[in-house]
């Protein structure tokens, strides 16, 4: 297999396959799109492909370095992403420029991908510009952003851009049915991932992702008063609390593999603090994800009693529990005003999440916020 396999259905990304065997010497790329449209599952590819030794340029998927790769375990393979709602200037200065001049330490290219790019501020991207505008042969950046406007005109100018969209609908069912996920199972995945083939896949075929997920959907039916509202947020965060325990527990085991892998022989002090570094930004950010994926998860239950309310019943992500929608949508006592407004305040607390507000007192106030507009007393003949 070919580490371009997981990303089979997107037309883009087999343009960028093409691309990458024709653009030797390109060193700095920018991959554009929506969350959704497997930028990061594209430049763990592009990573991949550089450093196999099995099939260069290309990435066999199943040798040593891509597999270390994917599983984010090689130490010439640098992931920058945000702390808090940015990328500082201190962040380029101390880990990338200085790493960025040093040679691999085993494969043909070090490689940096920056996650969220547009959140560098200014001076950061001003601080990376060099780097880009003189890198050395065996250095590649990627790049990876949702807002192309935030970035510097002068960062854009230095790379290959490429665009990607969201996997189709029929693509992502197709796609996980072969990868043995039920036709019903895929279609929920498909419905409720908006075209992001790698949330797909979690939703259709890991059970903790598909437990979190049950969780979240019954959040609306549990609002019924204040309390109940403060109870399913601690829930939420206790929750979000396990995934980061879990999640540590894995650093661990990556750790052990680096020095096995690494042993002790040239670079491996500096592969560590890499990693260590990394840790320490991951486990920042888990909590923000698992957030995420409940306000997001919450906010597209109530958009799908919308869509029923609005005929369009074809139309709901949350198939599974298609019948707690449409007793929602018979509530006569909760308004379409009020269904919007929770829907605008959920993303509106996403964005909290990411500028690094109190995720807890913010989540209390958005239930008990919920619990007020569409209470769950309000439902009508739940069997629930």
């Amino acid at each position: 297999m070919s580490v371009w396999d997981r990303l089979k259905g997107s037309e883009a990304a087999a343009r960028l396959r093409v691309q990458m065997a024709g653009s030797e010497g390109a060193h700095s790329w920018l991959l554009l799109g929506p969350a959704g449209s497997g930028k990061a599952a594209a430049a763990m590819a592009m990573a991949a492909a550089l450093n196999c030794k099995v099939a260069p340029g290309e990435g066999c998927g199943d040798c040593r370095e891509c597999l270390r790769i994917l599983r984010h375990h090689h130490p010439d393979v640098h992931h920058i992403v945000p702390e808090g709602p940015l990328i500082p200037v201190g962040v380029v200065r101390e880990s990338v420029i200085p790493e960025a001049a040093r040679s691999p330490f085993e494969g043909p290219f070090k490689v940096f991908i920056i996650e969220e790019a547009d959140r560098m501020n200014d001076e950061a991207q001003n601080a990376l510009l060099k780097t880009l505008e003189e890198p050395q042969s065996d250095t590649v950046f990627i790049l990876l952003s949702e807002h192309e406007q935030e970035l510097l005109t002068t960062i854009y100018s230095r790379c290959r851009v490429v665009r990607l969209e969201p996997v189709p609908e029929e693509r992502i069912v197709e796609m996980l049915t072969d990868e043995g996920a039920s036709s019903t199972q895929a279609l929920l995945a498909a419905r409720v991932s908006d075209g992001d083939l790698e949330r797909a896949r979690t939703f259709a075929l890991e059970d903790a992702t598909s437990e979190r997920r049950r969780l979240w959907m019954s959040i609306p039916r549990r609002l019924a008063s204040p309390v109940d509202a403060l109870d399913s947020a601690a829930e939420v965060i206790a929750e979000a609390k396990e995934v980061v325990k879990r999640r540590e527990a894995y650093q661990k085991t990556e750790v052990t593999d680096l020095a096995e892998a690494m042993g002790e022989g040239r670079g491996t002090a500096t592969a560590r603090n890499a990693l260590a570094t990394r840790h320490k930004r991951e486990l920042r950010r888990v909590e923000e994800v698992i957030l995420g994926e409940a306000i997001q998860s919450i906010a597209s239950f109530y958009r799908d009693v919308l869509v029923i309310r609005a005929g369009g019943p074809e139309a709901v992500a949350n198939l599974d529990v298609i019948e707690e929608l449409e007793i929602w949508a018979g509530a006569t006592e909760v308004s379409d005003r009020a269904l919007v407004e929770i829907v605008d305040r959920c993303v509106a607390m996403r964005a909290t999440l990411i500028r690094n507000a109190n995720a807890p007192l913010q989540l209390e106030s958005l239930f008990l916020e919920i619990a007020r507009l569409a209470p769950a007393s309000a439902r009508v003949g739940s069997g629930w």
